[in-house]
């Protein structure tokens, strides 16, 4: 039976300054067990990102807030913890693969080091010098590293392999959860296929759950069980990825975001851009946050913000399901 490692229940986070007030996460609920992989996509702002610092805890201090909602790791609540225990769970039990390596890494120190930081603050079983450099080794050959090159700088790699040794930092604890922020944004098609395809061997190698946050289909198609569909701040879509890429009824913003796939099989097919943009997230609108863009929406829609409905595994927030065979309303804390 499936363990479930990770509960977000009706989470909401808000970026505070004196002129205005920022909904970036607006009341959301997923969870993931243990050993499986959830996709989280939308477009740049969705929330994706905010929501991994919230579960990383890494919210900016000043600015960032969480209004309402839990986040549970294990069945214990990371907002009940304190920073010392919060500084044990980081990188030893739950680990995060940053955009962008070229900022992820420090410049003045090399990448065995790095790499081995990790496992010295975390030293709970007094593993010898030795043993660290012995683990640093073994994790940049996983990664497709030499560990004669530990002793170069971030500098003396390129783009793909600084990615690697990000994910080496990551996976070197052997964390319970992986969360993956956009691994491969910066890098070009060729690695970007090795870098998922290695992300995926050292996933089922080492039973870690993964959070995959992408605006990539394909590399939700390939990587993950389960998928949930953001926009501002929303997830209004969720369910196996067999439900997203094959249901009989996907949200109409989740038909916009597959009709903008380029099709190569169709040498004359154009692409179908969704029209407009995302709403201010500092004012968002009083119904469902699609609405303006959506080619479906009814006054319902722009008025009244829709309720969740499920068949099954499959939860989309649609006012078009309401009364619809099949779908019945959501239920939720």
């Amino acid at each position: 039976m499936s363990q479930e490692l990770l509960k977000i229940t009706d989470l909401s986070v808000e970026y505070r300054t004196d002129k205005e007030t920022v909904h970036a996460v607006n009341h959301i609920h997923f969870s993931l067990n243990k050993g499986e992989t959830i996709g989280l996509v939308g477009e740049t702002g969705a929330g994706k990102t905010t929501t991994a610092l919230s579960i990383m805890r890494l919210l900016p201090e000043k600015t960032g807030f969480i209004p309402n909602g839990t986040i549970e790791f294990e069945g214990r609540s990371l907002f009940d913890l304190e920073e010392k225990e919060l500084h044990n769970i980081r990188g030893k039990h739950i680990a995060m693969i940053f955009q962008d390596p070229m900022t992820s890494l420090n410049p003045i120190m090399t990448v065995g080091e790095q790499i081995a930081e990790a496992l010295e603050l975390h030293n709970t079983d007094g593993k010898t010098h030795e043993q660290i450099q012995a683990r640093v080794d073994e994790v940049l050959t996983m990664v497709g590293i030499p560990p004669s090159r530990k002793i170069a700088f971030p500098h003396q790699f390129s783009g793909g392999m600084k990615q690697r040794v990000v994910i080496a930092m990551a996976l070197v604890c052997e964390p319970d959860l992986l969360i993956a922020d956009e691994p491969t944004t910066a890098l070009d098609v060729t690695i970007q296929a090795q870098v998922i395809n290695m992300i995926r061997e050292l996933r089922d190698r080492l039973g870690t759950a993964m959070i995959m946050i992408t605006h990539d289909l394909g590399i939700v198609a390939q990587t993950c069980d389960n998928v949930a569909v953001m926009y501002a701040g929303r997830i209004i879509e969720a369910g196996t990825a067999l439900d997203i890429y094959k249901g009989e009824f996907r949200h109409p913003y989740t038909v916009g975001l597959f009709t903008s796939i380029p099709n190569l099989r169709e040498k004359t097919a154009r692409l179908t851009p969704i029209p407009g943009l995302m709403p201010d997230p500092t004012k968002l609108p009083a119904g469902c946050s699609f609405a303006p863009r959506c080619p479906r929406a009814t006054e319902l829609c722009r008025t009244t913000p829709p309720s969740a409905y499920r068949s099954g595994t499959h939860v989309i927030e649609c006012h078009l399901l309401e009364g619809k065979d099949g779908w019945t309303k959501e239920a939720r804390e």
